[in-house]
């Protein structure tokens, strides 16, 4: 699935690629889920993903809190949220992905549930947009294979959770392990789907 998936991104003109993440982009926009968000989890796209940065230049002229994932250098499949007011605070990391600097402090899945204290902890986004290499109609994501989104998502992030995919990402049924999280909604340039 991951290689029929890459290669279907990959025959799609970069041109028809923009015209379909602006299409998403402005789906997700029109939505009540991003209207009301004030601190979002999202995603900077790459190689061939569905492209996000209208969202993160909505979210940042907006004033939303934007928080973006950085891997771990030192643990393979870990990644933390960093809190990002622009795209100056970015810098290539290690997978190729435009990543927050180092000098800004994160927060990894031991944090997403809350300090287990009764006390809120400050990575609690009211919206998180994840890329996938597919996603199915039951709301099943299928990632890259690292687990960095599933350790994520099952320490928490109670929030909404959005797939963001083109429509040739969206299948009737994924082949999914137990640890595989699932998504609430799905926003593709041609429908969003509540799950």
């Amino acid at each position: 699935m991951r290689k029929v998936m890459r290669r279907l991104r990959a025959e799609q003109s970069p041109q028809l690629a923009e015209i379909r993440s602006e299409a998403a982009q402005s789906r997700l926009m029109e939505s009540a889920l991003w209207k009301n968000a004030r601190s979002v989890a999202l995603y900077v796209g790459v190689r061939g993903e569905l492209g996000t940065q209208a969202l993160l230049r909505a979210a940042w002229q907006a004033g939303v809190l934007v928080w973006l994932p950085r891997v771990r250098r030192s643990e393979p499949g870990f990644m933390d949220f960093v809190a990002c007011s622009g795209p100056d605070q970015l810098r290539p990391g290690p997978l190729g992905l435009l990543e927050p600097h180092d000098s800004l402090p994160g927060f990894g899945p031991e944090a997403a549930g809350g300090s287990g204290a009764g006390e809120a902890h400050p990575l609690a986004p009211d919206l998180a947009l994840l890329p996938g290499v597919a996603f199915d109609l039951a709301g099943g994501r299928l990632g890259y294979g690292g687990g960095y989104y599933d350790r994520f998502l099952e320490k928490g992030f109670t929030c909404p959770r959005v797939g963001l995919c083109f429509e040739f990402q969206l299948v009737e049924s994924l082949p999914l392990a137990p640890w595989d999280q699932r998504v609430n909604y799905i926003c593709t340039e041609e429908r969003m789907l509540c799950l």
